[in-house]
């Protein structure tokens, strides 16, 4: 088992290698694709790679600090369901009240698998994992992105 700053120190090392995997996707001709807080021009919205001691996932997170503003988009979103989901592949997980560990309520649509950050062993799946679903669900946001502003209440 590690202690407090080893644990730390691997789930560092965990996230760097991650970036570095992001370098050599087709089309990045060497700079990285960046998807935590990665900029969809949707104020409140943002895709999101959440790895822990169980599980690896891929997110669409609504975060506005306003509940209607927040539950507006995720309702939206929710009137889109069908293709949003066409787009990825798959069903996907849809949560209007999921709760992260700092207590904070955001909804969220995403997929999971099993995983923890501090197994190395388990790294190249969750790698595997982690950007195949996001490349899917950055896809899957882009088709619905014009409706989802469009008639948005600031």
């Amino acid at each position: 088992m590690f202690n407090k700053e080893e644990a730390k120190e691997v789930r560092i090392e965990f996230w760097q290698k991650l970036n570095n995997k992001t370098r050599r996707l087709p089309g990045q001709k060497g700079r990285k694709k960046f998807w935590i807080f990665d900029n969809t021009g949707i104020k409140g919205l943002d895709l999101r790679f959440d790895v822990d001691r169980e599980k690896a996932r891929v997110a669409l997170e609504i975060n506005h600090t306003k509940e209607g503003r927040r539950l507006q988009l995720f309702e939206k979103l929710e009137a889109a369901k069908t293709l949003f989901e066409a787009e990825f592949g798959e069903p996907l997980i849809w949560d209007f009240t999921y709760e992260k560990p700092t207590g904070e309520m955001v909804c969220r649509v995403y997929t999971e698998c099993p995983g923890d950050i501090l197994n190395k062993d388990l790294w190249p799946d969750m790698t595997y994992f982690l950007i195949d679903k996001m490349m899917k669900m950055e896809q899957a946001f882009l088709e619905v992105k014009d409706y989802l502003q469009s008639n948005l209440n600031e």
